[in-house]
């Protein structure tokens, strides 16, 4: 089946936007500032003076934040968060900071952005597109949460599509909150080691858990009939 221009058009800025972040990480590794060394010595030297555990909180969040525009090592992070204090208040600092960037995300496309895109899509494949995007945004939401990359494009594509501001919020604190209590969780029982590869396999093992949750409630509602 062809796809419509409202699709195509969908592809291609999804496509771009994931250029842009590529590149822009790319050039942020070859400055040495992905390097996770870097975050983790001065998260652990804030930690350390008073007051330090709300320090490294307030700062993991807005490095967290920054994450759209600055290609930070979430994960490392969100681990450290949960290191340096503990699950309830590292959690807290991850899932503030990350739905910060999200939100920065969807409410700049949203309100800069709509009018470009809707010339590139054209007047007529607007309200097509913006069914497209509810009906398979969600998940696509939900699901890239604890997927680098990928969630700053899924926050920016949806609000370039116009998804009710409500909507993308729950959806992005649905998919975000386990994850952030995860890393948490993982760094608190780190024992010294905030840097573990397995917290980052839980988290990317967190979507595909949920696709086949979903694909599972799907086909149980085509076999009754979709009630």
């Amino acid at each position: 089946m062809a796809l419509g221009r409202g699709t195509v058009a969908l592809l291609g800025v999804t496509l771009s936007l994931v250029t842009l972040l590529t590149v822009t990480f790319l050039a942020a590794e070859a400055l040495g500032l992905t390097d996770e060394s870097l975050f983790r010595d001065r998260l652990l030297a804030l930690a350390a003076l008073e007051h330090g555990r709300a320090l490294a909180a307030s700062t993991i969040a807005g490095l967290l934040a920054a994450d759209l525009v600055l290609p930070v090592p979430s994960s490392v992070l969100m681990t450290l968060a949960g290191y340096l204090c503990g699950v309830p208040l590292g959690a807290a600092a991850s899932f503030a900071g990350a739905m910060a960037s999200a939100w920065i995300g969807f409410f700049a496309c949203r309100r800069f952005g709509r009018g470009a895109f809707r010339r590139l899509v054209g007047a007529r494949d607007v309200e097509p597109l913006r069914r497209f995007v509810d009906r398979y945004g969600a998940w696509a939401i939900l699901l890239s949460r604890p997927v680098p990359m990928l969630t700053e494009v899924t926050s920016c594509v949806a609000g370039l599509a116009g998804m009710a501001p409500a909507r993308f919020s729950w959806l992005a604190a649905a998919g975000t909150l386990p994850v952030c209590v995860v890393y948490a969780w993982a760094g608190a029982a780190a024992e010294g080691d905030a840097s573990l590869a397995w917290p980052l396999t839980i988290g990317l093992l967190l979507p595909v858990v949920g696709l086949a949750a979903v694909r599972i409630v799907e086909r149980r509602r085509a076999a009754t009939g979709g009630g």
